[in-house]
């Protein structure tokens, strides 16, 4: 039972560092009107295509817009797809006052891998694993704040007051795609889960130990 707390706990731990990558994070939904024109045309026509991307994505109606997730590493591909030499003065000066919400952001999702590694040596090499606990909950708490700073980070879009005609410098942008939700996907709360789960699995594994053991680690200090 020894190891096989050891090696459930690192696991669980190590899993949020892809997580915290990978994992859809941020969710949009984007009204196109130029879209709603296009499928309405071909569905006119009778377009075979269409009936086929219908079915495909099961959709019984004309689609109004699109929607989907973004991970972290979706994200650092946009900013460096549209932060290069041609990007608008508007989208930089937009990424400006975003920067110091951004940098909160940075800090507390690079203080959430911190404790899941911190938790992982812990439990392969700390005999005390109070200190799993703590440092699963320390990691839960970071993480938990990772959602609230990037709403703010992103609530002057999605409230609005920057749009993507102002982003892309075009009054007809629009015309083509108009960003209508953005909000932290759910999935990314797996990521606190994690931390929650590894602190619980060790509470409950310590519930298990002999009395022998727990008066021994109640003489521990740290």
């Amino acid at each position: 039972m020894f190891y096989v707390y050891k090696i459930i706990s690192a696991v669980s731990s190590l899993a949020v560092l892809p997580a915290m990558v990978f994992s859809p994070m941020i969710y949009y939904y984007i009204s196109s009107v130029a879209l709603q024109g296009v499928f309405t045309l071909a569905q006119l026509v009778g377009s075979d295509a269409l009936a086929n991307a219908m079915k495909e994505y099961g959709w019984e109606n004309v689609p109004k817009g699109i929607s989907g997730t973004l991970s972290m590493y979706d994200i650092g591909d946009f900013v460096v797809q549209f932060g290069g030499e041609g990007s608008s003065d508007e989208f930089l000066k937009t990424v400006e006052m975003m920067i110091p919400s951004l940098l909160a952001t940075v800090i507390a999702m690079v203080f959430t891998i911190v404790c899941a590694v911190v938790t992982v040596v812990l439990a392969f090499a700390c005999k005390d694993n109070r200190k799993v606990i703590a440092s699963s909950i320390a990691g839960a708490g970071f993480s938990l704040m990772v959602p609230m700073l990037i709403e703010n980070t992103l609530y002057p879009i999605a409230s609005g007051t920057i749009n993507l005609g102002s982003l892309l410098n075009t009054f007809w942008a629009p015309l083509i795609a108009e960003i209508e939700e953005l909000s932290v996907a759910p999935l990314y709360y797996v990521i606190p889960a994690l931390f929650g789960f590894v602190a619980l699995w060790t509470i409950l594994y310590n519930a298990t130990l002999p009395e022998k053991e727990k008066a021994e680690r109640l003489k521990m200090i740290g």
